[in-house]
């Protein structure tokens, strides 16, 4: 099967129901400029999905690459007729590529896997086997990440925070190398909202999970993707999608300018009348206008991110638009 655009190819991905189960184990797989990885990547994850003895895809999700990565991708798809390969028209981010890959994949268990080759695909067997029949999704702990300091500590405070947003009945997993079975695919689209953090919406469904520990290895090629700007917008995408504790924060702060500017007005009247003292009011008006002003413009910053997001619902805009689908 050749070349198609979206419309033809539509009802003969992950929207038809009735191509699901066709194979027995989908691997999805986001890129977005990463040609110098690919032939080492398809070269190892081929033999690990050869060995596993049962009909296997690999669902490549070109997020709109400008470095030739589509271009190495369909050269691999023309010697491997197990690679399927979507196209976006332009780059949506990993979050919308792991969505478009679970929802155009075919298996009866789905593996997702990065394509920086730092989760090794060796360790896919491990997450197959830890799938029982009462577990639908199966998470990995690396053993020892072998990242940059400021990567693991942006990583360990991003968790800390969406832990705490979610509250102690949800167990909390952020790693991005999973397998799960279509049903979680299900009911991540239940979901309308536009907070598409997939290992926290997962977390916060409370599937039956099991947990696996696998080994980390060091990006050797490439550029990450996940820089402190990608951490930080994660975050907040987290504090706001999970919980309305800003909004709680607002009313702390508006309590706490209003008590200051009452104790202001006490100490004013104090000095002046039992004391005998006239202050000068100048500058605590000053500082108190300052305070109760910067606190008025942070809570219209919190109050419009809510407003945004309810913007972005009502315009109902899809995920990710998919430009070809090769298979």
């Amino acid at each position: 099967m050749g070349e198609r655009s979206q419309s033809d190819t539509e009802s003969l991905t992950g929207n038809d129901s009735s191509l699901k189960g066709s194979v027995d184990i989908s691997v999805v797989i986001p890129v977005y400029n990463e040609v110098q990885i690919l032939d080492e990547l398809y070269a190892r994850l081929s033999k690990v999905v050869a060995g596993l003895g049962k009909k296997c895809e690999i669902l490549f999700i070109d997020d709109g690459s400008d470095d030739g990565s589509f271009e190495r991708l369909k050269v691999l798809r023309a010697g491997d007729p197990s690679i399927r390969i979507l196209r976006f028209t332009r780059n949506f981010g990993q979050q919308a590529a792991v969505l478009a890959g679970f929802r155009h994949c075919r298996g009866e268990i789905i593996v997702q896997l990065d394509s920086d080759l730092q989760n090794p695909p060796e360790e896919i067997p491990k997450l197959l086997n830890a799938m029982t029949d009462t577990i639908d999704l199966v998470v990995t702990i690396p053993r020892k990440r072998k990242d940059t300091w400021t990567r693991v500590a942006g990583s360990r405070l991003l968790q800390c925070i969406a832990q705490r947003m979610l509250g102690p009945s949800c167990k909390l997993n952020l790693s991005s190398f999973r397998a799960l079975r279509p049903s979680v695919v299900d009911k991540i689209d239940q979901c309308k909202d536009k907070s598409q953090f997939m290992a926290v919406l997962m977390s916060w469904m409370g599937v039956p999970t099991a947990e696996v520990e696998v080994e980390h290895s060091a990006r050797e090629k490439g550029v990450t993707k996940y820089g402190l700007s990608q951490l930080i917008r994660l975050t907040w995408d987290i504090v706001t999608g999970y919980s309305n504790f800003p909004l709680r924060l607002v009313t702390y702060m508006g309590l706490l300018g209003a008590g200051t500017g009452f104790g202001l007005m006490v100490f004013l009247i104090f000095q002046r009348v039992v004391r005998g003292i006239l202050v000068d009011g100048m500058v605590l008006l000053s500082a108190a206008f300052a305070f109760l002003a910067g606190i008025q413009l942070l809570s219209m910053g919190l109050l419009g991110e809510y407003l945004g997001r309810v913007h972005l619902r009502v315009q109902d805009r899809p995920d990710y638009i998919v430009d070809k689908v090769i298979e």
